[in-house]
């Protein structure tokens, strides 16, 4: 993977969502980590696992603890699908 991908930042997880690998429902990405295990937006030496879920746009460690959460990543959102409570 090119090592500008994996710097952290709202621009690269956009990136790397158009040639992730979907693996139960989740895209898999990649970037370096700091020493808490935190996406870090400079080269660390060492990269770490996040999974993306498309639907409501919230990133995961590899043990599935929430990173961050941002509408910016919902992929159902961005196409204009709301759902409205009482629709069917």
């Amino acid at each position: 993977m090119e090592e500008e991908l994996l710097r952290f930042s709202p621009e690269n997880v956009l990136r790397q969502m158009q040639t992730a690998e979907l693996r139960h429902g989740y895209y898999v990405l990649r970037f370096y980590v700091d020493e808490r295990g935190m996406p870090s937006e400079q080269p660390t030496g060492q990269v770490g696992v996040f999974y993306l879920s498309p639907a409501g746009g919230i990133l995961r460690d590899s043990n599935f603890n929430i990173v961050l959460h941002s509408a910016r990543f919902d992929r159902y959102h961005q196409m204009g699908w709301r759902y409205q409570a009482g629709e069917e």
